[in-house]
This record gives C-alpha cells, sequence and structure tokens, in this order.
C-alpha cells in the first residue's frame, strides 16, 4: 500500500475514532431516573429526544464524511485542517441540542442550536473544497464533488433561515433543521472509488 492510501485511512480512522467518542459521551449523559416506573422513564422524553435527534444527525454527518472521504487521494494538510474544523463543529452537536432541550426550545437555545449547523455546513463545504481541489479537473470525481455544493448551498441557506425563525417560533427552526438533513441523508451519487 503506498503512503498516500495510508494517510486517507489514517484520517478515515482518526474521524470515525472522533465521532464514536461524541456518541459515546451523548449516552453517557443521559441520567437514569432513581425511580424505577413508567412516569420517571416517560418524563425522560426531553433526554430521549436530545439524544435520538444528536444521534440521527450526527449518523447523516457520518455517512456524508465517510462517503467524501472516498474520493481524497492524500490526506494533505489543507485536508486535514478542514477536517479537523469541521469534526470541531461536529462535536459541538449533541451539546447544542442538550442545551436546546433542556432550556425547552426557547429561542435563544433554538437559534444557538441553528447556528452551529450552520457551522457545521460551512466546515463541511471548506473540507469537501479541500478535497476537491486535489482533484484532476475534469475527473469523474471532481465532477461529483463539485455537483455536491448545492446541497451546501441550500442547505447554509436554510440553516441560516433557521437561526431568526427560531424568534418567530421555536418549532420553526428545528422543522428547517430537519428538512435540510433530510436532503443530506442520502450522500450525492457518482462513480465511487474503494
Amino acid at each position: 500500500m503506498t503512503t498516500k492510501g495510508a494517510n486517507t485511512e489514517r484520517l478515515g480512522a482518526f474521524s470515525d475514532g472522533v465521532i464514536a467518542i461524541i456518541i459515546t459521551i451523548m449516552v453517557l449523559e443521559m441520567k437514569v431516573p432513581r425511580d424505577a416506573s413508567m412516569a420517571a422513564l416517560l418524563g425522560m422524553w426531553p433526554s430521549f429526544f436530545s439524544y435520538a435527534l444528536s444521534y440521527l444527525f450526527i449518523g447523516i454527518v457520518w455517512v456524508n464524511h465517510h462517503h467524501l472521504l472516498r474520493y481524497t487521494e492524500n490526506a494533505d494538510t489543507l485536508v486535514i485542517w478542514s477536517n479537523l474544523g469541521f469534526l470541531f463543529f461536529v462535536s459541538l452537536i449533541p451539546f447544542f441540542t442538550i442545551y436546546m432541550t433542556a432550556n425547552r426550545m426557547n429561542s435563544f437555545a433554538t437559534a444557538v442550536y441553528a447556528a452551529n449547523f450552520l457551522l457545521v455546513t460551512i466546515a463541511f463545504y471548506f473540507f469537501q473544497l479541500a478535497i476537491a481541489k486535489q482533484l484532476r479537473e475534469g475527473s469523474k470525481s471532481k465532477t461529483v464533488i463539485e455537483g455536491a455544493t448545492w446541497k451546501n448551498w441550500i442547505g447554509m441557506l436554510f440553516y441560516a433561515l433557521a437561526i431568526p425563525s427560531a424568534y418567530l417560533h421555536p418549532y420553526i427552526s428545528p422543522a428547517l433543521i430537519f428538512g435540510v438533513a433530510l436532503l443530506y441523508f442520502v450522500p450525492e451519487t457518482g462513480k465511487q472509488r474503494g
């Protein structure tokens, strides 16, 4: 195996590890009720909601990240740093999800939650650009990656709209965020390597 392949494999393994730790920390944050009753368990719905929402979004992020790494030819400095920036904002998803649900989806907490998704999408866009930069002009891989940027622009627009929408009604903002998540549910299709 060449050094080039090993570099991208290490990048993927590191990213997978970070995402696995994020998910592990999320489940450890769920506090077990002291009362062994159905009412106590049902009273935990905000925690379950928070966990399920974060898990779904992080799962979508991981699928798209994994898909994008298939096109990476070399884990150069730009790719590594853009990946770290992307993972930083992804690591904040559980915190802001818990923050939003703990504050009963008040306007400010919901707006901050939406802002984090905007930052995740911006960071993913830069990660995508870093990978596209190293691909040969006119190649199928470069065409697929550059063709997928329309999702990022739509995502950034709707996440930006979700921030002030939290002040109109707190449920509009998560609805916009969930709608964008569905847009990313299936990664861009095209010839995949690996």
